[in-house]
């Protein structure tokens, strides 16, 4: 499940508000925020100053609840862009526990937040994925579907939920939850290149599971905003009139999700 971890860079697309601050925890947040939109656009190169500004923070302030998450979400991001580097096994493994702890440190302030639940759920699937740890990749999807509970209509806790638990195998994924998390993301999302990509994924959930016209269904609705999306949909149409999609081709796109470019990048493909 190496590869399918690597994804899990989405703290860049569900990033909270920070709630009011002062003096400089202000500007820690309000550069936190600048450098996450720039990696959201593709400048990996922020993330090291990213997260050294931040845990100074934390060392500042430690019982900044937003400040702890802003850490949390940078750790993971760094996390993300790892997997394609010659990091060893430890290096990764040390980045999700920091994840993990930052989480919790914020959740321990704001126990009802739920983006907070979920976004500790998918530092901690991150985490056993990487010890190969199967009742703590349980407890992850535990603790996301308790985030769901708390919270069934933010956008951000289904985006989490939803991009994270997809990447299981079909054979220990909750598969409906997924497709709960996707459909809705689909109703609030704004159109362009982020519908395009969801609509692909939601295919591709259908796909694997042999519900093969509603994969079509969502393939066809893909509208050429995003080029790699329109991509993926044409390919697969045409997969399907052999029979079926291949893993090879879901898997390439899977691999893509936290890569906040997909969406996010500057001015439009088409």
């Amino acid at each position: 499940m190496r590869k399918s971890i690597s994804i899990l860079t989405l703290a860049c697309l569900v990033t909270a508000g920070a709630l009011a601050s002062s003096g400089r925890e202000h500007e820690a947040l309000a550069r936190y925020r600048q450098s996450q939109m720039e990696f959201r656009e593709g400048n990996v190169q922020v993330l090291g100053p990213l997260v050294k500004g931040l845990e100074s923070a934390v060392a500042r302030s430690p019982d900044n609840a937003d400040l702890w998450e802003a850490l949390g979400n940078a750790y993971m991001s760094k996390l993300g862009v790892s997997y394609d580097s010659p990091t060893g096994p430890g290096a990764l493994i040390a980045l999700a526990e920091r994840a993990r702890s930052a989480y919790a440190r914020a959740l321990s302030f704001e126990k009802d937040n739920a983006l907070l639940l979920a976004s500790l759920g998918m530092a901690d699937m991150a985490l056993s994925s990487l010890r190969q740890d199967g009742p703590g990749l349980m407890k992850s999807v535990e603790e996301m579907n308790a985030a769901i509970l708390r919270a069934p209509n933010s956008t951000a806790v289904r985006l989490t939920r939803g991009f994270t638990i997809v990447n299981l195998p079909v054979g220990i994924r909750d598969t409906a939850a997924v497709k709960e998390d996707l459909t809705f993301l689909l109703g609030v999302a704004p159109g362009g290149r982020p519908e395009d990509v969801i609509h692909v994924l939601l295919g591709d959930v259908y796909a694997e599971t042999g519900a093969l016209d509603d994969a079509r269904r969502e393939y066809e609705q893909v509208t050429g905003a995003s080029r790699f999306a329109s991509e993926q949909a044409r390919s697969r149409l045409a997969e399907l009139k052999k029979g079926a999609v291949s893993p090879a081709s879901i898997g390439a796109v899977r691999a893509n999700i936290g890569r906040c470019v997909m969406c996010h990048a500057p001015g439009t493909d088409n």
